[in-house]
């Protein structure tokens, strides 16, 4: 039966050998085939002589991703620092640079510090702000077990999206709210009124002296001038000495 198929029906034919070929294809194949007829030995393929290069991974372009955002962190969030001299520290996300992936944990890694801007009684001399922390350095802590876990998105049945966190199944607290840190404040002041201002410039000076050959020579004319009018006047100096003093003894008058 397969071989009547066969004769009588070439358009089923890949279906009876084996596996199964939709129905437009198989008349595209046949329509192709009565198009390019030839004899066997006359056959060429289609395929291109020459193969397109694979793609340079090296003209991918980077694409920044934004982890806090991957990794469901928000500002107002309870965090744990993993990693550093600060390890095993807690304390509140205060702000989030997604361009460099960074966070401020507020009371965490203070180690910047700088003259008050505002000296005054009652205040201290030195101040001190929080240094940013790399996103990967925090991790959230689980409300119910204190522990860090990482958290998933879920949607509830009023389409409202939550975090969940892995280890408990616990939706995550909200977020609290952040004020102005008091601490960033006085550093962008003290930016504004010491770093930003131009200082005297210290070291080496700008001009090559020694590579300028003609103000080389200048400053020699000038040292060598300078010292044939001091010997000048140390010789009238003694000349007037000895003409006033000594000349009659010395001519025996």
């Amino acid at each position: 039966m397969q071989r009547c198929l066969a004769l009588f029906a070439p358009h089923l034919k890949p279906r009876v050998e084996g596996g199964f070929v939709p129905f437009f294809r198989r008349i595209q194949e046949e329509e192709k085939k009565k198009r390019y007829r030839q004899l066997p030995f006359l056959d060429i393929s289609k395929d291109p002589s020459k193969w397109k290069a694979p793609p340079d991974p090296r003209d991918r372009r980077l694409v920044k991703v934004d982890l806090a955002r991957e990794m469901n962190i928000k500002v107002g969030d309870r965090v744990r620092v993993l990693y550093g001299s600060e390890k095993g520290k807690m304390g509140v996300i205060g702000r989030i640079d997604a361009d460099k992936n960074q966070v401020i944990v507020t009371g965490v890694n203070l180690k910047r510090s700088f003259w008050h801007p505002e000296p005054g009684p009652g205040k201290p001399s030195i101040a001190t702000v929080e240094c940013p922390i790399h996103v990967t350095n925090v991790v959230l802590l689980d409300p119910v077990t204190k522990q860090p876990t990482r958290v998933k998105r879920r949607y509830m049945m009023n389409g409202e999206s939550v975090r969940i966190s892995k280890v408990s199944g616990c939706a995550m607290p909200d977020p609290v709210p952040v004020g102005i840190n008091e601490r960033e404040v006085l550093w962008k002041k003290h930016e504004e009124s010491v770093l930003r201002e131009q200082k005297a410039r210290r070291g080496p000076i700008k001009e090559d002296v020694f590579g300028n050959k003609a103000h080389f020579q200048t400053l020699v004319r000038l040292v060598r001038d300078r010292r044939l009018a001091a010997a000048a006047e140390a010789e009238s100096r003694q000349g007037a000495q000895f003409s006033g003093t000594g000349g009659q003894d010395f001519f025996g008058l």
